[in-house]
């Protein structure tokens, strides 16, 4: 005779604890999920925020340097250097500029070449924002390079004043798109201007390096 075999039952209360569990199990997941969202928005938030804290310093860096820039250029011994380039450049007797001898050209233009040489290195490397460059010494860049161009194709080195070159032409797009080219190739009239202008300028006068008056 076959004995009876007893059925275990499920109980109503082992079936609440059960559903209880696999509740809870899910509450669980779903709060570890949102941890880990909310995690990773911080993480992303933090990370904008780095980006905009380090773009805001270099942005206030950038303007340090170019304040530095301008005063030292606006100084008494870089107002005398350009003074003394332009009584060197200009026969004010026959009202046109000196031939260049690129074999012997002045000292002056070497220490004006050398400024254009430290702006160019510290533009290169992120130090100073390209376009306040172009801005504030854009038009004293290009007409220091027209008036130095003999010089400089006549120097040996390649390297001699690398920097200064890449800045000049490096901004002439910029000149292109702000002001329609209307500086970067002065003439050997414009040169002459802006050598009287060096001579008639003194100590405390506002230097000649930003934005010349729009050609008519």
């Amino acid at each position: 005779m076959e004995q009876n075999r007893v059925i275990p039952r499920i109980t109503t209360h082992h079936s609440i604890w059960e559903q209880i569990t696999a509740i809870s199990s899910l509450v669980l997941a779903v709060v570890g999920l949102a941890a880990l969202i909310f995690t990773w928005k911080q993480i992303h938030e933090m990370r904008d925020e780095a980006r905009v804290q380090i773009a805001e310093m270099r942005a206030e860096t950038q303007v340090q340097h170019l304040t530095a820039l301008m005063d030292k250029f606006d100084s008494v011994d870089r107002i005398a250097i350009r003074r003394s380039l332009a009584l060197k450049r200009i026969d004010k007797r026959l009202g046109r500029l000196r031939e260049m001898d690129v074999d012997d050209a002045p000292v002056e233009l070497g220490q004006e070449l050398d400024f254009c040489e430290d702006i160019g290195l510290l533009t290169g490397r992120g130090y100073l924002d390209r376009h306040d460059v172009w801005n504030v010494f854009g038009t004293w860049l290009f007409y220091l390079y027209t008036d130095a161009r003999p010089y400089l194709d006549n120097l040996q080195g390649q390297a001699d004043y690398r920097e200064c070159k890449n800045l000049v032409e490096s901004i002439r797009p910029i000149e292109a798109k702000e002001d329609a080219s209307a500086y970067d190739h002065p003439t050997e009239s414009d040169l002459y201007s802006s050598y009287l202008i060096d001579i008639e300028n003194q100590s405390g006068q506002p230097a000649s390096r930003g934005r010349a008056p729009r050609k008519p």
